[in-house]
C-alpha cells in the first residue's frame, strides 16, 4: 500500500486475473495495517500471532488460525496484541471478478455484497460449520496461487464462487440493516476529509476547517473522527505528513528542512520529534538508512 494515501491505489493483480495474495510478518509492536480502504474484498487469514482489526467501528479480536472478510469500500486497519509478533495471509480481489457475468446468481446475491446492501460474517472460525469451510477454502485459494497449474485461476474462480455459496446455503448471506446506512453516510464524509487532508497538507490545516469539509460541528466531526481513525483529527494530519515526509526524504534529492516545509511542518524541532516518534530515528538517519538498503 502506498502509505501516502488512505485510498490504496495499488492494483491487485490484472485485469485479467484481479486477485493477488500477501504474506505479511510482523515484528512486536509494529502496526498491521494503518486504516485505509480500496474497491476491493479482502480476506484476512492469521497465521500466528493474535491480533485486532478493525472495519469501519467495529473491531474483531482474531486468533491464529481465524479469519476475517472485509468488504469493498470499508475503511479498516489492524495492530497485534500482546506484543508479541504475528504472520498473516491477505487474498484480495475485485468483485467485478465475480459479478461480470450479470446472471441471476450475481444480481441477486454478489451485487448486493459487492455494493454493500448485503452482508456475510466478518469473521471465521473452526467452531462452525461453515467458519471451517471458509477456512479450508481461503488455504486453497492461496496453495493454489503459489502452483505453476495452467488453469489455476479458474479454480481459484471456483473455489471464490463456492467459498459464497457455502455462506449463502447456510443462511450467512443477509440483507444490511438500513440503520448502518447511517454509518456508511458517515464514512463517506470522513473519506472526503481524509482526501482534503492528501491533497492540502502543505497548507494550514484546522480542525473547525476539517469539520467544515465533512459537513459537521467540530465536537461532533472530532468525536466521529477518532472513532474510525483511531487518531485525533491533528493527529492524523501530523501522522500523514510524516509519512509524506519520509517518502520525500526517500524519494528526492531535498534536504531534510524542505521536506518539513514541503508537508506543512514549519517548526522543525516539532517535525524531527514526530519523526523519531514514527520511525524510530531521525530523519537524517532515516535518509541515510534508506540510501545504504
Amino acid at each position: 500500500m502506498d502509505q501516502r494515501h488512505l485510498r490504496e491505489n495499488r492494483r491487485h493483480g490484472n485485469p485479467q486475473f484481479p486477485l493477488a495474495t500477501y504474506l505479511q510478518e510482523q515484528g512486536i509492536n509494529e502496526t498491521i495495517l494503518d486504516n485505509h480502504w480500496h474497491d476491493e474484498a479482502e480476506f484476512l487469514w492469521m497465521l500466528s500471532g493474535q491480533a485486532v482489526f478493525q472495519i469501519g467501528l467495529a473491531t474483531f479480536e482474531l486468533q491464529a488460525g481465524e479469519g476475517i472478510f472485509i468488504p469493498c469500500g470499508e475503511v479498516h486497519g489492524g495492530y497485534a496484541l500482546s506484543e508479541t509478533a504475528c504472520t498473516f495471509k491477505a487474498i484480495v480481489f475485485h468483485m467485478d471478478w465475480l459479478t461480470e457475468a450479470r446472471d441471476g446468481i450475481a444480481t441477486r446475491f454478489l451485487q448486493p455484497l459487492q455494493r454493500g446492501d448485503a452482508v456475510i460474517p466478518s469473521v471465521y472460525r473452526n467452531d462452525t460449520s461453515w467458519g471451517k469451510l471458509v477456512l479450508r477454502r481461503l488455504a486453497e485459494i492461496h496453495r493454489l496461487h503459489d502452483t505453476t497449474d495452467s488453469a489455476k485461476e479458474l479454480r481459484i474462480k471456483a473455489e471464490l464462487y463456492s467459498l459464497f455459496a457455502d455462506l449463502i446455503g447456510d443462511g450467512q448471506w443477509t440483507r444490511r440493516d438500513p440503520a448502518n446506512s447511517v454509518d456508511t453516510q458517515t464514512m463517506d464524509r470522513l473519506k472526503s476529509v481524509v482526501t482534503y487532508i492528501e491533497n492540502h497538507c502543505s497548507q494550514p490545516l484546522t480542525v473547525p476547517l476539517l469539520a467544515a469539509v465533512a459537513g459537521m460541528s467540530v465536537g461532533h466531526f472530532s468525536r466521529v473522527f477518532k472513532s474510525f481513525m483511531r487518531k485525533t483529527p491533528m493527529d492524523y494530519v501530523n501522522h500523514y505528513r510524516i509519512q509524506q515526509a519520509a517518502y520525500l526524504l526517500q524519494n528526492t534529492k531535498i534536504s531534510v528542512a524542505e521536506a518539513a516545509l514541503e508537508v506543512g511542518l514549519s517548526n522543525f524541532s516539532y517535525f524531527s520529534k514526530k519523526f523519531r516518534t514514527t520511525y524510530d530515528c531521525t530523519p537524517s538517519q532515516f535518509r541515510k538508512k534508506f540510501r545504504s538498503l
